[in-house]
């Protein structure tokens, strides 16, 4: 069976310290493939160093990783987001063979809702789009409480591939997403466990399987009966059965659908 995490943190300090007992448990699950998000220096660092290591130690695995700048790390990363943006660019060219996205990025004015950090959001989330377009990278998106902020930006980037992970909104807002861009991906994780997340389990209702992808988010969002305990990357594997059971899918027309949607992505 191949399993694929399409979004995890292995870069996070929690996890990084256990790297290779994390990977080993995940491989030994049939574990394929796993992009790791970036979100800020230290983060982007650790993954390349994660990417490095497992494509000498495990050459038959597809482990990739996004770089990017995370909304909510953009005042520690500095004002001069053109300075940031040439940066990024060479650290991506540089390692071209480890990189298959750019992010995580977007808006998320959950923790700013008096919005002192917006224009900055703006102004980081608008070069990330246009370097993915000059790259022809796809953009890996975190959004929360910000859908008309970050889609006023966003849709004039109607080329780039997007896949938008998994703080997400409802069926609205995703219909939009599906309407304006013909490359677009949404990742369900965990948090579709919630007691309070009726909402999103109606929004994977209506989303084509075309458009599907499963994550972790580990550490982060572990499932409900594990709720505030360390997410693991080997946990991508009971999510697929969940959200199987969910939208009525076979584990194995799942799979397949689930497997064609991550390489379309992550080319």
């Amino acid at each position: 069976m191949d399993i694929f995490d399409s979004h995890t943190h292995l870069n996070q300090d929690e996890l990084f310290k256990s790297r290779e007992e994390l990977l080993q448990n995940f491989i030994n699950i049939w574990w394929k493939g796993l992009i790791n998000a970036g979100a800020n220096r230290v983060y982007n660092n650790n993954w390349l160093c994660i990417s490095k290591i497992v494509q000498k130690k495990y050459p038959n695995i597809f482990v990739k990783c996004a770089l990017g700048w995370h909304p909510c790390d953009v005042e520690q990363i500095g004002q001069d987001y053109n300075k940031t943006k040439i940066e990024l660019k060479e650290e991506i060219l540089n390692n071209k063979e480890y990189v298959v996205a750019i992010g995580e990025c977007w808006i998320d004015l959950h923790y700013d809702p008096e919005w002192k950090t917006l224009e900055l959001q703006q102004q980081y989330f608008n070069s990330q789009c246009e370097l993915a377009e000059e790259l022809s990278l796809p953009i890996m998106i975190h959004s929360r409480d910000a859908f008309n902020e970050t889609y006023e930006i966003l849709k004039n980037f109607k080329n780039i591939t997007v896949y938008i992970h998994c703080r997400w909104y409802w069926t609205d807002e995703i219909k939009t997403m599906l309407k304006t861009f013909n490359n677009l991906y949404i990742w369900f994780c965990w948090n579709i466990t919630y007691k309070n997340a009726e909402n999103l389990r109606e929004s994977i209702k209506i989303l084509p399987l075309k458009n599907l992808l499963i994550e972790t988010d580990a550490p982060y969002l572990s499932p409900q009966w594990f709720r505030w305990t360390l997410n693991a990357p080997e946990r991508v594997k009971e999510i697929w059965k969940y959200i199987g059971e969910l939208i009525n899918i076979p584990e194995e027309q799942l799979r397949k659908q689930v497997k064609e949607n991550f390489f379309n992505l992550y080319k």
